[in-house]
């Protein structure tokens, strides 16, 4: 930090937060339409096909300039888009402050970027791709080897393989209790690479702060017209992925505070 002054690493980060939310809107956008993620060419309107501007794909200046719509055909332009930019943008400036400018902030940014893309998918399809979960995990898990402000690699794999094999052992009883699936494969593999990224020790406070905010975000979410009402599924990967990112935050002064 002494390299350079502190508000421009504060002002880097935003920048690289913005455009690492661009990339995670086509990521997002493409893996639920189910095209080519890594499909060349600039991105297009998803109303009237046609191709944007290199100004309007800059992030969040894009949808300002734009007021929210498509240039060439006047289609508002999903919410999602600024949602996931902000979201981005947040967290990679918290994990600056949290992490300062370190190999560790990389790590995290990069981390709470896949956790950030496949809550929104989550929340739109119910699923979570395995590029995301198994990669996450394999990049939490190799750099827990060399990185130093990380769980220790025995103690990723601890946390990896008992955030697993929990999850697991839930799908498996509700499915013998109930003969419905009531807990995703993707969230198993979510809480693979959650556990690689806060260690065994960080796993109860993550799944504590998932099963409150899920319980209070249930609430909206199953009332929400056609969800199916009392019944509907929730997606459960962003409450998990939003306990992950505030234990990596928050966790050690919260685990100090609870123990005092």
């Amino acid at each position: 930090m002494d390299a350079i002054p502190q508000w421009a690493f504060y002002l880097a980060a935003a920048v690289f937060g913005l455009e690492l939310g661009g990339v995670s809107t086509i990521f997002i956008q493409r893996w639920i339409d189910e095209q080519p993620i890594l499909r060349p060419g600039r991105s297009r309107c998803p109303a009237c096909g046609k191709r944007l501007g290199w100004l309007d794909t800059i992030p969040l200046l894009g949808f300002i300039l734009l007021k929210g719509r498509c240039r060439h055909c006047g289609s508002p332009i999903g919410a999602q888009y600024l949602l996931v930019e902000l979201s981005c943008l947040a967290w990679s400036l918290a994990a600056a402050h949290r992490f300062g400018m370190s190999p560790e902030w990389v790590l995290y940014l990069a981390l709470g970027t896949l956790l950030v893309a496949g809550s929104f998918i989550d929340f739109e399809t119910f699923l979570l791709p395995d590029r995301i979960t198994l990669g996450g995990a394999g990049l939490a898990l190799a750099a827990s080897f060399v990185l130093e402000d990380t769980p220790t690699w025995q103690d990723a794999c601890l946390g990896a393989l008992a955030g697993a094999g929990l999850f697991l052992l839930l799908q498996q009883i509700y499915r013998l209790w109930r003969k419905v699936e009531g807990l995703g494969t993707g969230d198993v593999k979510l809480m693979a690479m959650i556990g690689a990224m806060t260690g065994l020790a960080g796993l109860p406070l993550t799944i504590l702060v998932a099963s409150l905010t899920g319980a209070l975000g249930s609430v909206f979410y199953m009332v929400r017209p056609g969800k199916g009402g009392l019944r509907g599924r929730v997606p459960y990967g962003p409450f998990l992925s939003l306990g992950c990112m505030l234990y990596l935050l928050y966790g050690r002064e919260i685990m100090r505070w609870w123990s005092s």
